[in-house]
This record gives structure tokens, sequence and C-alpha cells, in this order.
């Protein structure tokens, strides 16, 4: 419940547990709810704007394409900036924002099967990603479980086949670039995705990501939540274009690492090669946009809360080390560590004392061995001990 303390009415929207309260709760749901007002009064005015936001576009029956949608999208973005001042604009925001994550399937959850959105393409099925479980979630609302650890997904150029490790499946043939396609990868697995483009995504635990089978003629882009390391492929003609709840990111060829965890309270965004252009898409009443340009070895952190961002050069590896089962780490607060611990192991990491929390640790962390010697490992660098309950949960305390 703590982590919905500083949600914005936009962070509501993208949150499944809110969506499902507003469209069929059961009363677990409800209670759940009402207690979080009780306990979170200075809450209800956002929570009110998200309700009135979802109610806009609850019945929407708009036939749109994708190169529409995304009109649609700047459209209110540049209405937006005219007059950022005023409460209406502001609002006008959110209702902006909430149109990229409603029509590009980052919202993940089943509800929405009810929403008759008859467009052109098919936007893939909402569907949570239970607790050990990965998929694909194709146009059709049909899935592809993903059993392995690190599963292999690839799409023909032509969008009609798919390959996932070494099974192929025929999709249907049709306009596969209004053809919407979803990974999730639950906690303790990840995935390599070749796109039609040649485009190579490796997504990390806890993530999902939305892209059409094959790309139009107008624009790449993809919707990401959660993490992933991206080797575009180059096409100078069709810039790549990688949407987050807060952040734009467009490139025409290159390596980068993009974490947006929903439960994060920073987006990182690390450039191994080339150049990346990231445009920070403001929320509220001030509407605070602007661009970043960012140079190879560089980093650049957004704070959600405030909007702001800092930038510096560091060691890439460290941060992309991911991807080859090992965590490394300069500095780094032990909450944000230890996320990353459970998100690979599908464990859950309970802090017994806030001050444990900022904590720094600094060092290399090799995934391959037991959760259990991992925390050990830990418990050289900071002084903490940790045991397991009965229920499996780990408890990390003050040594």
């Amino acid at each position: 419940m703590d982590k919905y303390r500083d949600y914005s009415a936009v962070d509501f929207l993208d949150d499944e547990r809110f969506l499902k309260w507003l469209c069929d709760p059961t009363q677990e749901d409800i209670d759940f709810w009402n207690t979080f007002l009780k306990n979170h009064p200075y809450k209800k005015a956002e929570i009110k704007e998200a309700i009135l936001i979802s109610k806009l576009f609850h019945s929407s029956e708009n036939k749109l394409k994708l190169t529409e949608q995304y009109e649609l999208w700047e459209k209110i973005q540049n209405e937006s900036k005219s007059s950022s001042r005023t409460y209406f604009l502001g609002f006008l925001k959110y209702v902006a924002v909430f149109v990229l994550v409603f029509f590009s399937g980052a919202v993940s959850y089943r509800i929405y099967q009810n929403l008759t959105i008859q467009q052109q393409f098919q936007l893939a099925e909402s569907i949570p990603a239970a607790k050990g479980e990965a998929m694909i979630v194709l146009a059709d609302g049909s899935t592809v479980s993903l059993e392995k650890q690190m599963s292999q997904i690839s799409y023909s150029e032509n969008g009609e086949q798919l390959i996932v490790n070494k099974d192929t499946i025929q999709l249907k043939p049709g306009s596969q670039a209004e053809s919407i396609n979803k990974v999730i990868i639950s906690y303790g697995k990840k995935s390599m995705i070749l796109l039609a483009d040649g485009t190579k995504i490796w997504l990390n635990a806890g993530s999902q990501l939305a892209f059409p089978a094959v790309f139009s003629d107008e624009i790449r882009q993809v919707t990401l939540v959660g993490e992933a390391f991206f080797d575009v492929a180059k096409n100078p003609e069709k810039p790549f274009i990688v949407k987050t709840s807060d952040l734009s990111v467009q490139v025409l060829g290159t390596r980068f690492d993009i974490s947006a965890y929903p439960e994060d309270k920073v987006i990182q965004t690390v450039l191994e090669e080339g150049r990346v252009y990231l445009k920070y898409l403001g929320k509220g009443i001030l509407n605070r946009e602007y661009a970043i340009e960012m140079q190879p070895n560089q980093i650049v952190e957004l704070d959600k809360a405030s909007g702001t961002a800092s930038r510096k050069m560091v060691d890439v590896s460290k941060y992309i080390s991911w991807k080859d089962g090992l965590l490394e780490f300069e500095k780094v607060d032990l909450e944000r560590a230890l996320k990353q611990v459970e998100r690979f192991y599908d464990i859950k990491i309970l802090l017994s004392d806030d001050a444990i929390r900022s904590y720094k640790l600094s060092g290399k962390l090799d995934l391959k061995d037991e959760p259990e010697k991992v925390l050990n490992v830990i418990k050289l660098t900071v002084p903490i001990n940790w045991q397991r309950k009965s229920n499996g949960d780990f408890i990390i305390t003050k040594k």
C-alpha cells in the first residue's frame, strides 16, 4: 500500500490493481482502496482525477490507425504547450499520457476485454503476468507461453512467422504493420526478441514490451514497462522510438538500456553506442517538458516525482551486465539493488528498518548462485543480516 503514497493520476491509471478496482472490483479490492483513502486522504484529488480520465475513455469506439493515434498524442502534446499554466491544459496532458498508455497496450490487465475498440489493428488483450508465468500476447488475443528462463523470440520480415525458441508459429496473414503484439516477462525470467526490422531487444525480469509485428512506413515505435537493452537496427529514414510512462527515447541505430519499472522512483537510461535523444514528457499543470541528447558512456537518471534529470559519465558495462547473469553496482542504494535481486530470482525481500534502504552497495553479484549466496555476498559489503521466513520471504535486518 505504501507504494501508492507518491502516485499521480497517471501512475494510478497505469496500475493494474487500481484499474481492476475501477472496472471489475472484488470485495477485497473495495476494502483495500477504502482503507487506502482513509489512511491517505491527501490522495483523493489524484484518484478522483484518474477516475474521471478513465471514464472519458471507457466507452471509446474510435477507429484509429496506429499512425493516427501517434498523431493524436502529438496534437494533444502541442495543445498543452500553448498555455501550460492553466489547470485545464494540465488536465489535457494527463489525458494525453493516458491515450498513450491505453492505445499502446502498456496497461496489462484483462479488465479492458470489454472495451470494444474497433480498430483496423487489434491491440493484444491485456492479461496479467502471474507469478512464474511469462507469455507473448498476440494481436488476436491468443497467447504463447514462455516456459524457459531465457526465451528466444524472433519475427520474420513480413511479420507472418514467429519463432519461439525452436517452435515456429504461423501468424495470420494481413496488415501485420497494424498488429500489436506484447511480450510479458515475469519475475525470474528474461527474453531476447528479434523484431522484424532486425532490432534486438533483451527484456529483463518483470518487464513488458508492446510492438507491431511489422513496423509501418512512417515510424518504428515500441512501448516499454520495466527494463530492456536495445540494439537498434539502423534505418536513417525511420527513427526508432521507445515510449515509457515518462520518457520518449528516439534513436536511429544504437545500443542503450532503459530501466523504467513503475515501482521505481527513477528512470535510468544508459547509452553504450551511438546517440540517444531523450524527451521528458512532462506531467501536471506546469507541463515541464525538456529534451536531452546523450553521448556514449553517459547515464541519465530521471526523478519521476520531481521531473528533474541528472547525467554523468559511467562504465556502461556495470549497467547492462544483467544480460549476462551478473549485477554490478557502484555506490547504489541497497533498496534499489535488492529490488533487482528480487526480480531476477522471483523472491520477496523485506527491509526491517528504513535506514537500511540508503546503504550504498558496490561490487559484483553472480546471479548463477542461489539467492542465499548472493545475500551472503551483500553481507560482506554492507552491515546487514538476513533470515528466511517459513513462507519463503527474506527479511533484511541491521547487523
